[in-house]
C-alpha cells in the first residue's frame, strides 16, 4: 500500500523542488549574447477557433473555472500585449485566462492561451515580476513547445478515490468525508493542471522571457525577484496543504487496504496504479527542475546582458499597487473562499459552522457574487453541513462564459441532483457535459451505473465500449466502476 501513498508526494515533488542533485547539461543558452538573437523559434502554426476552445476547454476539465475579475485580467493582457508586440516578425497573439485558484503558477497552451492562476496578485509585487511570469509562457508558445501533465497518468486514480468517498454516502467517517472535499480542492487543481517541461525547454522560456520582458521596457530585476517571490509562495502553498496530503494518503490506504480477501479487480488496480506512479517517478528525476538554480542562473545572464537597464530603469510598482488596490475587495473574497476550502480538511469538531458560513457569505457578496471560485467554496459549505439542495442554489449561481461550467463544478452538480432524487435531469445533464468535454473519465463514472441499473443493456455496452476505446489504460476502471466503489467496503 506504499503505491498509494506516493501519491500525495507528486505534488510537492513537482513544485517544491524535491528532487535533488540532478545535474544539468545544455547547449541551448549561448555562453555569450543574448539567447533572443540566437535561437531558432519553431514555426509558429495558425490554430483554428475550434482548436484554441479545445485548449481552453481540456483547462476547464480540470479547475474551477475562470475568475473573473475584469480590471486584473485587463491589466495582464496589457502587459502580454506590450510584449508581444516586441516579439520577434510573426511571432503570435495571445489571450490571458484568469483562473481561480490560489495556488501559486502559470500554463500555456501552444494555441496562444496563458492560463493565470488568481494568486499571482497575491504575491507578485511589481508589474515588473507579473511581466516575467508572463513574458515565460508567452516563451513557450513562441518556441512551441510541448507541454506534458505528468499528472494526466495518475488523475483516472484519483478521481476513482473521489468517487469512492463521494459514493459511499452511507459511511460517517470523518476521515472519508474530507477525502470527498478533496475533488475540486487548489491543491488537486494545481497538481492537476501542473505542466511538467522539459528541463532545457524551461531554461530557453526563462532567458527568452527575460529578453522578452526587458525589450518590453521592464526592469531586468523582475526576473530574480520573481523567483523569489514565487518560491516562497509555493512553500507556505504547500504547507497549508500538507494536512490534505497527509488526509489524502490515510484515505487512499485505509480505503484500497484489502481485508481478507483476494479481489482481482482490486488486485489489478492496485498493479495499474503502480505502473502509473513508477512512471511519474521516472519522469519526475528525469525532468525536474531546482527553481532555486534557475533563479541563480537567470540572475547571471540578466548580469552579464542587461547592465546596463538594471541600473538605470525603474521597477513598475505603482501601476500594479493601483489595479490592485482596486480590485482589493475582490482579492480578498477569494482568499475568503481559499480560506474556507482549507477549513473544510479540519475535523467537524474543529469547524464553528456558523462562522464558516458568515465567512462563505462575505466571499459571494459585491462583485464576486456568482464567481464560480467564490460559490463553489459557499457550495462545498453547505455540502458538509448536509443542507444539499442549498449547495446545489450556490452552484446554479456561478456564472459561466458557456452554458457548460467547468467540469468538477458540473460533476458535482449531478452527485448532488442524484442525491437528491433527479436522477433523469443529473444523467441528461452530465450526457450534454461529456460531449462538452469529449466524454472524460468522470463522465463514464457517472452514467455507468445509472445505465446498467435500467436495464439498458445497449447503451451500457456503448458507455463500456467508448470508455475502454478513450482510456485503454484503465480498462479495469471502465469495466467495473460498481466493483471499485464495493472495495471501500471490503
Amino acid at each position: 500500500m506504499k503505491k498509494f501513498g506516493f501519491i500525495v508526494l507528486v505534488g510537492a515533488l513537482t513544485l517544491a523542488g524535491c528532487v535533488k542533485d540532478i545535474p544539468f547539461v545544455t547547449t541551448s543558452v549561448p555562453e555569450n549574447g543574448k539567447f533572443i538573437d540566437q535561437v531558432e523559434f519553431a514555426k509558429t502554426r495558425i490554430y483554428t477557433a475550434d482548436e484554441i476552445h479545445a485548449a481552453k476547454s481540456e483547462v476547464m476539465r480540470q479547475s474551477i473555472g475562470t475568475a473573473p475579475i475584469t480590471d486584473l485580467q485587463d491589466y495582464a493582457q496589457e502587459v502580454l500585449d506590450r510584449i508581444v508586440a516586441v516579439a520577434p516578425a510573426g511571432s503570435p497573439k495571445a489571450e490571458i485566462m484568469l483562473i481561480g485558484n490560489s495556488g501559486p503558477g502559470a500554463r500555456a497552451a501552444r494555441e496562444g492561451v496563458l492560463f493565470l492562476y488568481h494568486s499571482a496578485f497575491d504575491y507578485l509585487r511589481s508589474e515588473d515580476e507579473l511581466a516575467f511570469l508572463i513574458a515565460h509562457e508567452y516563451s513557450h508558445v513562441l518556441l512551441q513547445h510541448t507541454p506534458e501533465n505528468l499528472f494526466s497518468v495518475l488523475r483516472p486514480y484519483l478521481l476513482t478515490a473521489a468517487d469512492v468517498a463521494l459514493g459511499n454516502s452511507g459511511s460517517q467517517s470523518d476521515l472519508l468525508r474530507k477525502a470527498g472535499q478533496m475533488y475540486g480542492s487548489d491543491l488537486i487543481l494545481r497538481d492537476l493542471l501542473l505542466p511538467n517541461w522539459d528541463r532545457s525547454q524551461e531554461r530557453e522560456a526563462d532567458y527568452l522571457g527575460l529578453d522578452l520582458m526587458v525589450r518590453a521596457g521592464y526592469q531586468p530585476k523582475g526576473a530574480s525577484g520573481y523567483f523569489e517571490v514565487a518560491q516562497e509562495a509555493e512553500e507556505n502553498f504547500d504547507t497549508r496543504y500538507q494536512v490534505t496530503r497527509n488526509q489524502l494518503e490515510l484515505f487512499l490506504q485505509a480505503q484500497f487496504q484489502p481485508k481478507g480477501q483476494d479481489n482481482v479487480l482490486l488486485n489489478q488496480f492496485l498493479s495499474e496504479f503502480g505502473e502509473a506512479v513508477s512512471t511519474v517517478q521516472q519522469q519526475l528525476s528525469a525532468k525536474h527542475d531546482d527553481a532555486s538554480e534557475r533563479a541563480e542562473e537567470i540572475f547571471a545572464y540578466g548580469m552579464r546582458e542587461y547592465m546596463p537597464e538594471r541600473t538605470s530603469r525603474m521597477i513598475h510598482k505603482e501601476p500594479f499597487d493601483i489595479v490592485i488596490e482596486q480590485n482589493k475587495t475582490a482579492l480578498d473574497n477569494y482568499r475568503i473562499a481559499s480560506e474556507i476550502i482549507q477549513t473544510l480538511q479540519q475535523d467537524d469538531r474543529e469547524i464553528d459552522f456558523r462562522a464558516l458560513e458568515a465567512e462563505a457569505r462575505k466571499a459571494v457578496g459585491g462583485d464576486t457574487e456568482n464567481h464560480p471560485y467564490t460559490r463553489w467554496a459557499f457550495a462545498k459549505v453547505r455540502e458538509r453541513q448536509g443542507n444539499l439542495k442549498k449547495a446545489l442554489q450556490n452552484i446554479d449561481l456561478i456564472d459561466g462564459e458557456d452554458d457548460v461550467l467547468a467540469l468538477p463544478v458540473e460533476m458535482k452538480r449531478a452527485e448532488i441532483m442524484k442525491s437528491l432524487g433527479d436522477v433523469k435531469s443529473a444523467y441528461q445533464r452530465v450526457e450534454q457535459v461529456a460531449t462538452y468535454y469529449e466524454w472524460p473519465l468522470e463522465a463514464y463514472r457517472f452514467l455507468y451505473p445509472i445505465v446498467k441499473a435500467s436495464g439498458n443493456k445497449t447503451r451500457e455496452n456503448e458507455l463500456l465500449i467508448g470508455c475502454v476505446a478513450r482510456y485503454p489504460q484503465q480498462r479495469a476502471l471502465c469495466a467495473g466502476q460498481e466493483s471499485i466503489m464495493q472495495m471501500s467496503s471490503m
